[in-house]
């Protein structure tokens, strides 16, 4: 799934903006590199759903949602990740890449 760096202040505004994206996505690489690999776009469904009557889209594509009580610890929250830097042989706007691994801690 690749390692993630999110800014929090833009996961809560509630708000999608393509320029904008809450998280990168990053590919780890030998000798502890990382590497750009994707952007993930995230609202808390919550904030959302008070101002919209469906889930958010980008690029045609509906966001997935994730619901409450996951491994996560976040309220339930939409997102869509954009895999733009490294090949997803799944499509571009798969949720999971499977060419993209971590290493086990």
């Amino acid at each position: 799934m690749g390692i993630h760096y999110a800014n929090g202040t833009l996961v809560g505004d509630g708000k999608i903006n393509l320029l904008t994206p809450e998280a990168m996505v990053y590919e780890p690489r030998p000798h502890g590199k990382l590497r750009l690999a994707a952007v993930e776009y995230v609202v808390f469904q919550d904030a959302w759903d008070a101002a919209h009557d469906g889930p958010p889209s980008l690029f045609g594509e509906d966001f997935m949602l994730t619901p409450a009580d996951n491994r996560y610890g976040l309220p339930a929250f939409y997102s869509l990740h954009a895999w733009i830097w490294k090949h997803n042989p799944r499509g571009v706007l798969d949720m999971w890449n499977p060419t993209v691994r971590c290493p086990a801690s």
